[in-house]
């Protein structure tokens, strides 16, 4: 008889409209594992003895609307039995870190060798990448920008693959030998399925992508992959090396980063308003060539995302 599976990996992209398919796929589990960092308040929130308003309020969520919409779901899952944990080593120690500095230490007072300096290292390494990509994106120079972007993306690949280890070791630590878990991950971190099923075995782990169902009706994929992820899952993958490949993913990510809409909550007529945007935007990205993306970002990138979509949207009719 085949092993029935005993942990979800849920994929999401942390938007309000997703949120209704993370309580749908938390749904039925035994134990609920966040992809965040422990937070103050989060015992007494889950109990229903303080106001979520009043708990998003200690901590600076990224998504506050998603935020929101999940600490509901949250609170009527652990009404009803389930546990609820944030499990996010990483991110703990990183929090850990700037304590650390707030305090009026700094980097060379922590000891090396050991995990606070791997995470600092990797952090660093990290932010430098970032800060000479937003230095390149200064300037008017395309292939250095994207010579900056594939240079960020390898760090971000290697910094996701670090969290991810360190996240699958920490799970193998609290999950239950009975019992169905759920295990939150961002679309990115695609590592777990290996880790999670080295852990457990084959047929104990299964993944869904949370939007699948509405992604493959009007669009007929399981989700959308932006550009910008696509160059990093080549790196994670440890994908042959491939310049030109790499370079027109990342002229694409940048004309992307210029056309999709960031804000959390937006007007749409649509029932999936993000989910809506970025097929839009990735129909647009997938059909150019590296000129054309050199040539049309040229054009948009001193523009608003809205003013740049309607710009390119009018071009094309």
């Amino acid at each position: 008889m085949p092993l029935l599976p005993t942990l979800t990996l849920g994929f999401t992209v942390f938007r309000p409209e997703t949120a209704p398919f993370a309580a749908k796929a938390m749904a039925g589990h035994d134990l609920i594992v966040l992809e965040e960092p422990r937070t103050p308040g989060f015992e007494e929130m889950l109990a229903d003895e303080l106001d979520v308003d009043e708990y998003l309020m200690l901590t600076d969520f990224e998504f506050p609307e998603y935020a929101k919409a999940q600490c509901r779901t949250l609170q009527s899952i652990h009404a009803a039995g389930a546990a609820v944990l944030q499990v996010h080593p990483w991110m703990d120690e990183l929090v850990g870190i700037h304590e650390f500095f707030a305090a009026g230490n700094g980097p060379g007072d922590i000891p090396t060798g050991g995990r606070p300096w791997a995470v600092y290292s990797r952090e660093r390494d990290w932010s430098a990448k970032l800060l000479a990509f937003y230095r390149a994106a200064g300037k008017w120079d395309f292939d250095a920008i994207l010579e900056a972007v594939n240079d960020f993306a390898m760090a971000d690949a290697a910094k996701i693959s670090d969290m991810d280890k360190d996240r699958a070791a920490a799970l193998k630590d609290v999950l239950p030998h009975n019992g169905r878990t759920y295990v939150e991950c961002g679309s990115i971190h695609h590592d777990m399925v290996f880790l999670m099923v080295r852990t457990l075995g084959h047929g104990q782990v299964r993944t869904i992508h949370l939007m699948e169902e509405v992604c493959l009706a009007r669009y007929g994929r399981r989700r959308l992959i932006p550009p910008g992820d696509a160059l990093t899952f080549r790196h994670l993958l440890g994908a042959p090396r491939d310049p030109a490949r790499e370079k027109l993913l990342a002229a694409r990510a940048m004309v992307y980063n210029r056309l999709m809409e960031k804000d959390e909550t937006f007007e749409s007529a649509s029932e999936y308003p993000h989910m809506d945007a970025e097929a839009t935007v990735l129909q647009i990205v997938g059909g150019l060539g590296l000129e054309q993306c050199r040539e049309l970002f040229g054009r948009i990138r001193h523009l608003g995302v809205r003013e740049s979509l309607a710009l390119v949207l009018q071009s094309s009719q």
